[in-house]
């Protein structure tokens, strides 16, 4: 019985290997997953809808919305109701008139006036943010003296602090009051995003580090920056949104050049084109800022 069992086994293995040597390994094809000629896959790639898809249905979202605000004014005026909400043409007219030759320098002026102060306040909240986060998650008293005034500051508006700003910094010129309105919005939003960076650092990467004698410096520079790199790049991107938001605010302080003001003078002479104008092209760099530094995360942080 033992030996039939056996040469049962032995019969079977022998035609299993006959199958195996009978594949043509060369007609085979290559796995999806294939890390020398498409990379590691990620979520991402498994994505049902191609680029050009979701592009198109962006424009489509855009497109619709211009057309409701397009319906909304058409509807008021023939109506004979009262409006101040023009329309998509007008506002179209008056950019054009603006961005020409003739009044290039006008719309330029208010551009060039608000880029100049959104990157100094962001700029200066960048080089103060990263080393103070990371000071932050390191030293835990040097984070207990300062958390508290960080989450105080957090939950005022920027709009609440003009007077007491432009009290304290208007003595240092008139551009100090907008760089510290921009620098402190951008800052507290950068800090805390890195600090949480810094502090969700992978235990088991920080526990095998000293396994093989690490230093704290070794550590540093080995784990707890290239962990925390990517959470850089989000707090600069989150940054850039809370400087955008906050610039209408920082030139309430009084100055002639800038959209925030440009917008206000606009709306307060209920010149609604020229404030609808400058509100988009206000968002309209906002995007453009948000999608440079995407573009950098994504060249910068492939190894994810």
């Amino acid at each position: 019985m033992k030996l039939k069992n056996l040469k049962f086994i032995e019969d079977l293995q022998e035609k299993r290997q006959k199958e195996i040597d009978s594949v043509d390994l060369a007609h085979l094809s290559k796995p999806v997953n294939d890390v020398e000629t498409s990379g590691p896959k990620k979520m991402k790639d498994f994505s049902l809808w191609a680029t050009w898809k979701n592009i198109l249905v962006g424009v489509i979202g855009v497109l619709f919305v211009i057309f409701i605000w397009w319906l909304y004014s058409f509807i008021a005026k023939n109506n004979g109701q009262t409006s101040w909400l023009s329309d998509p043409i007008t506002v179209f007219n008056r950019f054009t008139k603006m961005a020409s030759s003739e009044g290039s320098f006008f719309l330029w002026k208010h551009l060039g006036a608000s880029c100049q102060r959104v990157l100094v306040g962001y700029g200066i909240a960048i080089l103060l943010s990263i080393p103070i986060a990371f000071i932050m998650a390191w030293y835990r008293p040097f984070r207990a003296f300062l958390d508290p005034f960080i989450q105080f500051l957090r939950c005022i508006p920027p709009i609440a602090y003009v007077p007491i700003v432009v009290a304290a910094f208007s003595s240092f010129g008139s551009e100090a009051p907008k760089y510290f309105i921009i620098f402190l919005a951008c800052f507290l939003t950068m800090t805390v995003t890195i600090y949480q960076g810094v502090r969700n650092v992978d235990l088991t990467l920080v526990k095998a580090a000293y396994t093989f004698g690490a230093k704290d410096r070794n550590l540093f520079l080995g784990v707890i920056v290239p962990s925390s790199f990517p959470f850089i790049l989000t707090a600069m991107r989150l940054g850039v949104g809370a400087a955008m938001t906050t610039l209408v605010a920082s030139e309430l302080t009084g100055t002639t050049y800038g959209l925030g003001a440009f917008i206000q003078t606009q709306g307060s002479n209920l010149e609604m084109d020229g404030a609808i104008m400058g509100i988009i092209i206000l968002g309209l760099v906002g995007i453009l800022l948000d999608k440079l530094l995407l573009l950098a995360e994504k060249r910068l942080t492939r190894w994810k």
